[in-house]
């Protein structure tokens, strides 16, 4: 297997040198992450440390993290609409039926984005 070829720059930092290591490249990616990117990030730290590694040393792994939960919002809202479509609100004036409802589909459309988005090695 080869070696990346890492070309660091180091700091000094009480008599230590220290990697100038970001994980980032991009300025924006300085923003929180949501829920879904903070899942994928937890995936990542803890079933793929070398891919988590890999990711931060290049700079690309926040940028990863807010794509994957990009994503994952914009196919969770694509799926439920389409189950809504499948199973249509109740007809009644319940509010608490109508909220039940929708909370079920978007419970299940995220359980099946989750796995192909967020629990992937990316």
């Amino acid at each position: 297997m080869q070696k990346p070829n890492l070309n660091l720059s180091y700091r000094e930092q009480d008599g230590m040198l220290l990697p100038n290591i970001q994980i980032s490249n991009c300025m924006e990616d300085d923003r929180p992450l949501g829920r879904y990117g903070r899942m994928a990030l937890s995936y990542l730290r803890d079933d793929y440390p070398d891919r988590y590694t890999a990711l931060k040393m290049d700079g690309s792994l926040m940028e990863t993290m807010h794509r994957i939960q990009r994503e994952a919002s914009e196919q969770i809202e694509r799926l439920t609409q389409q189950m809504l479509m499948d199973a249509p609100m109740p007809v009644t004036d319940d509010i608490l039926e109508r909220t039940r409802h929708l909370n079920d589909l978007k419970s299940m459309a995220e359980e099946t984005i989750l796995q192909a988005f967020v629990l992937v090695e990316r």
